[in-house]
């Protein structure tokens, strides 16, 4: 049985929902009416490295390896995570399998995976100069079919003035769907994983237009249902499709400096007068800029960081270094959290569990002071990361911000709260799931899922085994009851398969 999972970055019921009811987005009315619809959570953290890298394996970051954007060293220094470390995705288990798969612009996907198919590698490290196809020489049949295609948007373009950022997604998402047509309806398959990433783009920088259904904008999200028809009708009846999404999305009206607070409660030490320099130096270029009309283009600029490979030139602020995070004992190391709404506490010194449940408490009584708010909605410790390879040395806690709030890890500022005069666009935990097929019920809502149940209950929509190391389970709630379980004959011909192969060699 065929499956397809349609991946839009950053999706979010709060962005689509108006959108729906407005009947501007009628093939995603459609898979709520003839499907199961339900929160994708995302909460380890809700960031698109480590969410896309559950979604695709059903593992948690401690068999995966990715926590990130970065991964950082001792020394201070930073590189762009492009892949997982481990774990198998999902394509790999189907093409194990004897599936013929299709991926296309799934996020750290480079170099991309050998595979009984095509893979086309997504941001995070891909670059169309480079080898982004597997195999290799599709990418020149690619480029024939598809000129000037794009993995990510253009930034340059936006940052000259030349392109809106509304004008940079919609070049992306044509040149996407123009290739995706040509693969679905051209290519013999058996599964299928197509991602759209641009609506996490407008969302960060366009939020307010974006929630108010500007024409410029709102033609990105038609665009992306007219994506999600051309997807199911190539798909066929008897197919199952899943829509699903890295984490949520919200506005968020004020940041709150968590490294800042750590340190007026002596849980973190740190030289605070250096810090404190750096930040009236980032203070008064921010006014210069502004007084030039530069602060927009600036701030894309910085969200956006030009690459050469896979090393990011991060520019000096008023952060700590790694050294410094090492010596402050307990800090937020990552400058993700701003974009993510979460804050990731290294805790690197011994602490008692009295002392951890003081942390947590002063922790969960922080208010907004303008409106009474808590700012933290939960904390959870080390053992949400799962066991694995990759579980982290030192203890963590993860703090997930209540809707309308999120994080920056400067430190040395004189105040704790950050306000501007418009929302900006930050990730939130409940992402989208939806799941529509001749097994699945029809017109439903379900239960919350976690992230890392997609794979369990792909596998189990066609009716193929299930490793036994999976972090996340099937959704067995979705299925009708005449639906069979996975065929463990399967894993039997596997395996036959396998040593048959090993014999022979």
């Amino acid at each position: 049985m065929r499956a397809l999972i349609f991946g839009v970055d950053g999706l979010a019921f709060r962005v689509i929902y108006p959108m729906m009811q407005a009947g501007y987005l009628p093939n995603f009315q459609a898979l709520a009416r003839d499907g199961v619809e339900a929160i994708l959570e995302s909460k380890y953290p809700p960031l698109t490295p480590p969410a896309w890298m559950s979604l695709i394996t059903g593992l948690k970051p401690a068999k995966h390896g990715v926590y990130d954007f970065w991964e950082y060293d001792d020394r201070g220094g930073y590189r762009l995570v492009t892949r997982r470390k481990g774990g198998k995705a999902i394509w790999n288990l189907l093409s194990d399998y004897g599936k013929r798969v299709i991926v296309v612009n799934v996020p750290c996907t480079y170099p991309p995976d050998p595979v009984n198919g095509i893979v086309i590698s997504g941001i995070q490290g891909a670059s169309e100069r480079g080898n982004f196809t597997y195999p290799a020489e599709f990418r020149d049949e690619l480029l024939a079919r598809v000129p000037d295609y794009r993995i990510d948007v253009d930034y340059s373009l936006v940052l000259q003035g030349r392109l809106t950022h509304a004008q940079a997604a919609m070049q992306l998402i044509e040149k996407r769907i123009a290739l995706v047509r040509y693969l679905l309806n051209e290519q013999d398959w058996d599964f299928a994983f197509i991602t759209f990433c641009a609506s996490d783009y407008l969302q960060h920088l366009v939020w307010d237009e974006v929630m108010a259904m500007e024409p410029a904008v709102l033609r990105y999200y038609q665009l992306l249902d007219e994506a999600l028809g051309l997807a199911r009708a190539a798909l066929g009846p008897d197919g199952s499709l899943f829509v699903v999404s890295d984490h949520g999305f919200q506005g968020a009206k004020a940041r709150f400096a968590i490294n800042e607070f750590l340190f007026r409660k002596q849980w973190l030490h740190s030289d605070r007068h250096a810090h404190r320099r750096m930040m009236l130096v980032r203070q008064l270029g921010k006014l210069a800029l502004d007084r030039l009309g530069l602060l927009e283009r600036a701030r894309t600029l910085k969200r956006r960081f030009a690459y050469a490979g896979d090393q990011i030139p991060i520019p000096q602020g008023p952060y700590l270094t790694r050294q410094e995070q090492m010596a402050a004992g307990i800090s937020v190391a990552s400058r993700s959290c701003a974009s993510g709404a979460y804050a990731d506490l290294h805790i690197n010194r011994p602490m008692s569990a009295q002392e951890l449940d003081d942390l947590r408490g002063q922790l969960l009584e922080i208010t907004d002071p303008a409106s009474g708010e808590r700012l933290v909605s939960a904390i959870y410790g080390t053992e949400v990361f799962g066991q694995g390879p990759f579980q982290p040395q030192e203890e963590h806690l993860l703090l997930l911000a209540s809707d309308g709030y999120t994080f920056t890890p400067v430190l040395g500022q004189p105040w704790l709260w950050e306000r501007e005069r418009r929302l900006y666009g930050t990730h939130q935990k409940d992402g989208v799931f939806y799941a529509c097929g001749p097994q699945i019920k029809a017109g439903i809502k379900g239960a919350p899922m976690e992230i890392y149940d997609v794979v369990p209950t792909v596998l189990r929509a066609m009716n193929q085994p299930l490793p036994d190391d999976l972090d996340g389970r099937v959704i067995e709630d979705i299925f009708l009851p005449a639906a069979t379980a996975p065929d463990r004959t399967a894993t039997q011909t596997t395996v036959a398969r396998k040593l048959k192969k090993l014999l022979e060699n």
